[in-house]
C-alpha cells in the first residue's frame, strides 16, 4: 500500500516535469513537500483500508468476532510466553519440593527427569528458544562456550530430524507443561505397590473417601452441644455412680471391721 502510494507520487512528479524542460525543473517541489504528499497519500490509503475492514465487519459480524478473538488469543499467548528465567525458577522449585520428600516415597520417573535436567543445566547444555506463541527448552550436545571441534563443526551438529527427541519442556500460557505433569504425583512411589495384586495397584475415584474423612476429622474438634434432658440424664447417672462408689466403700470398711473383731 505504501509502495503503491510512493510509486504514484513519483510517477506524478515525473509526468509533470517531462514536458516542461528547465522551467519545470525550476518549479519542482522540494523534499519536504514530496514527503508531505507521500504521507497524505499513505494516510488516505490506510484510512480507506480501515473503512473497508469496518464495512466487512458490519457485513459479517460473526467472522469479525472470530478473527478478533483469534488475534486477541494470539496476543495473550505472546505476552504470557515463559522465559528462560521462569524455567530456572520452576526447576529449582520442583527440585526443592522433591528434596522435602523422603527417598522412599519419591516418584522414580520424576526424580530421574529432574536429575537429568539439573545435570544438563550444570553442564550448560540447556537451550531456550522463544517461538512467539510458545517457548521450548531443549538439550544441546555441548556448552555454548565450548570451543571443541565437535561443537563448532556444522557437519557434526545434531540433525533436525532428531530435534523432537531433544525437547525437554514446552512453555505455553505462563506454564511449563512437561515439568508440571512430572510433578503431579511426585510423592507416589509405584515400586511400593509392586507386591500387591493387580486389582489393588490402581485406586478408582469411587474408592476415595477423603472428603468424608476430612469432614469427620474436623467434626471431632467441634464443641458438643447437649440438651437439658441430656444434661439431667448425665447428672443423674453421675449421682448414681457416686452413690454406688460410696456404698462399696462403706461395705469394704464394714467388712474390714468385722474381720478385725473376728481376729480378736
Amino acid at each position: 500500500m505504501a509502495t503503491a502510494a510512493l510509486k504514484r507520487f513519483w510517477t506524478r512528479g515525473g509526468g509533470e516535469a517531462g514536458g516542461e524542460g528547465n522551467n519545470a525543473a525550476a518549479a519542482k517541489p522540494g523534499v519536504w513537500a514530496r514527503l508531505g504528499a507521500w504521507a497524505r497519500a499513505l494516510l488516505q490509503d490506510y484510512a480507506e483500508a480501515c473503512r473497508d475492514a469496518a464495512a466487512a465487519a458490519r457485513a459479517r459480524p460473526g467472522r469479525a468476532a472470530l478473527y478478533s478473538g483469534l488475534l486477541g488469543s494470539a496476543a495473550a499467548c505472546c505476552a504470557l510466553v515463559p522465559s528462560e528465567t521462569a524455567f530456572e525458577a520452576a526447576l529449582l522449585e520442583a527440585s526443592g519440593t522433591l528434596l522435602l520428600l523422603a527417598p522412599a516415597i519419591r516418584n522414580r520417573d520424576t526424580e530421574s527427569f529432574l536429575q537429568r535436567v539439573l545435570w544438563l543445566r550444570g553442564r550448560g547444555c540447556l537451550r531456550h528458544v522463544n517461538l512467539g506463541l510458545c517457548s521450548l527448552v531443549y538439550e544441546a550436545p555441548f556448552d555454548a562456550q565450548a570451543s571443541l571441534y565437535q561443537a563448532r563443526c556444522r557437519y557434526l551438529q545434531p540433525r533436525w530430524v532428531d530435534f523432537p527427541g531433544r525437547i525437554l519442556d514446552v512453555g505455553f500460557v505462563g506454564r511449563w507443561w512437561v515439568l508440571d505433569a512430572r510433578m503431579r504425583d511426585c510423592d507416589i512411589n509405584h515400586d511400593e505397590f509392586l507386591h500387591l495384586p493387580p486389582h489393588l495397584r490402581v485406586v478408582g475415584p469411587h474408592q476415595l473417601h477423603s472428603e468424608a474423612n476430612e469432614r469427620l476429622f474436623d467434626e471431632k474438634y467441634k464443641a458438643v452441644v447437649l440438651t437439658d434432658d441430656q444434661v439431667d440424664q448425665a447428672l443423674w447417672e453421675e449421682h448414681v455412680l457416686q452413690k454406688e462408689k460410696k456404698d462399696k466403700l462403706t461395705l469394704s470398711q464394714a467388712e474390714s471391721l468385722v474381720q478385725s473383731e473376728v481376729a480378736r
